[in-house]
């Protein structure tokens, strides 16, 4: 069979005149290959014996633990008793300025929660860490 190219075939497959491309602004990515610094080194699956892993360690955690959470409960106790006080205050303000001064309690007891929960969040995350969670 003959595989060259002739006549139709041929007119319709080439242009007859050189193509010519404008110039764009537009210019492809082209990557580069990038490799380590240092081989990359296979880490077993299990490593045995790891401090993390030793029931000690694991009671600890848990302790650490149990004390962040009971410490957030007992701080959110407090804070919903500040922050009931607070509407009771603002419900019951005879003059602006009342309504005012308890106006700004909501708001401290509102930053006291900020604080509060940022706190626990840092606790929180020191303990994800020790655990190798984060």
């Amino acid at each position: 069979m003959n595989t060259s190219l002739s006549g139709f075939a041929r007119d319709v497959d080439t242009p007859k005149k050189n193509l010519r491309t404008r110039p764009s602004s537009i210019e492809l990515w082209r990557p580069d290959i990038v490799l380590p610094e240092r081989p990359i080194t296979h880490r077993p699956l299990v490593t045995v014996g790891e401090p993390a892993a030793r029931p000690e360690a694991a009671r600890v955690q848990l302790d650490n633990t149990r004390s962040l959470l009971a410490a957030l409960a007992e701080k959110r106790e407090a804070l919903r008793v500040r922050a009931s006080d607070a509407e009771i205050r603002v419900r019951e303000a005879a003059t602006e300025r009342e309504h005012v001064a308890a106006m700004f309690e909501t708001y401290r007891v509102e930053s006291a929660l900020d604080e509060v929960l940022t706190g626990t969040m840092k606790q929180l995350a020191s303990l994800m860490k020790n655990r190798g969670l984060r």
